[in-house]
């Protein structure tokens, strides 16, 4: 096995997959106790909330699995790799941001 199949085999399957699943599970099924730090009084809106973070993190884990997979074609090489990574990753903060301003219980 060559080590560019290695690593996007490790990108898929250490980074991409648990972010979809947690995606999932955080906006579709609700499970808002994986939210780190979750405090439900704190937010007016639990569910639309949670839908806001899991589907950014979910988005996360998709623009992963397609970053992988287009490194592995030779679509873009490591300094483009390691670029859209590093705007991928940052997804997450301001859907954070936005949603804890929309949905945040007023006076905290």
């Amino acid at each position: 096995m060559d080590d560019l199949l290695l690593g996007c085999l490790i990108m898929l399957f250490a980074g991409s997959l648990p972010c979809i699943v947690v995606g999932y599970l955080i906006a579709v099924k609700q499970k808002r106790n994986l939210i780190a730090g979750w405090d439900e009084s704190k937010i007016s809106q639990p569910e639309a909330f949670a839908k806001w973070l899991g589907y950014s993190v979910l988005l996360l884990g998709v623009l992963i699995g397609l970053i992988a997979v287009a490194w592995f074609v030779g679509a873009i090489n490591e300094m483009g790799l390691t670029s859209l990574l590093l705007v991928a990753s940052l997804i997450p903060i301001p859907c954070f941001i936005v949603a804890k301003v929309k949905y945040g219980a007023s006076g905290s």
